[in-house]
């Protein structure tokens, strides 16, 4: 998934959750596609509490050399401090190369998880939409002059991923049920949101992919009696297959970690 640009011959990317889960394992594996090639890169890794992330200052410390950069930020997407300062940084700092992706991978589903309509929590379905669709929305806003900028060195490898999820799917037949009203509806947000950013940007050469990482072992895929399906590892490999396969004719495509289209 590692390309470089034109004029710098660095790859710029940023992920945000990336202390732990989805987002972790998503830079560690472009990290090592990076040590691999031999090219060059620049990690900006977002997470609440950077002080806390031990494991990916781990990963820093194993890996950071002249070739592979990282910056660690501290950010609350649904913070506008926070999102103004991130923002504020990368312009600083990517002024010449722009920014080739925005990972948009942290969210929240609440602990209860709504099951009916009458169970509903409007502090917990505002909690929610802010995470998962609100502050991701406003932080690509902020971050889009730098996506634009990456688009015009090198069109087409610059893109924007979502994290999202089938059991947002309106027509998928394994979720034709009730329940969890506050986290399906905001990845509905996601997808639709995808969707007007590909047909905004598509023009402009830059790619718009929101995926369903599968359900996969995490934190929060693991809850309860729950057990997860799918493992993190082969998770992000189907993930980080997406965006190598994304192209115009796919631009703004729901996908899956495993290469298929789900309906909408």
């Amino acid at each position: 998934a590692v390309v470089s640009t034109q004029s710098t011959g660095v790859w710029t990317c940023l992920v945000t959750g990336a202390n732990r889960g989805l987002g972790f394992e998503f830079v560690k594996q472009c990290v090592t596609a990076t040590q691999e090639s031999g090219g060059r890169a620049h990690y900006f890794c977002c997470c609440r509490n950077p002080d806390t992330a031990d494991q990916l200052h781990q990963l820093i410390k194993s890996t950071s050399s002249d070739k592979i950069r990282f910056s660690v930020l501290k950010l609350d997407v649904t913070s506008a401090e926070d999102r103004a300062a991130v923002v504020n940084y990368c312009t600083e700092t990517l002024q010449q190369t722009g920014l080739n992706l925005l990972v948009n991978n942290a969210g929240i589903m609440p602990h209860y998880c709504s099951e009916g309509l009458e169970t509903l929590q409007g502090s917990e379905l505002h909690r929610t939409f802010q995470n998962n669709f609100t502050g991701p929305t406003l932080l690509t806003q902020g971050l889009l002059p730098l996506i634009r900028r990456a688009a015009t060195i090198n069109p087409r490898k610059t893109k924007i991923l979502s994290i999202s999820s089938k059991s947002g799917s309106v027509g998928h037949p394994r979720f034709m049920i009730g329940g969890a009203y506050d986290y399906r509806c905001s990845k509905v947000a996601i997808n639709r949101t995808a969707r007007n950013l590909a047909a905004q940007l598509g023009k402009e050469g830059v790619i718009v992919l929101p995926v369903c990482p599968g359900w996969a072992a995490t934190d929060m895929g693991n809850r309860g009696h729950l057990t997860a399906e799918v493992p993190v590892v082969d998770s992000i490999q189907g993930v980080r297959q997406a965006i190598r396969d994304a192209t115009q004719n796919t631009n703004g495509i729901f996908v899956d970690h495993l290469g298929d289209y789900p309906p909408w």
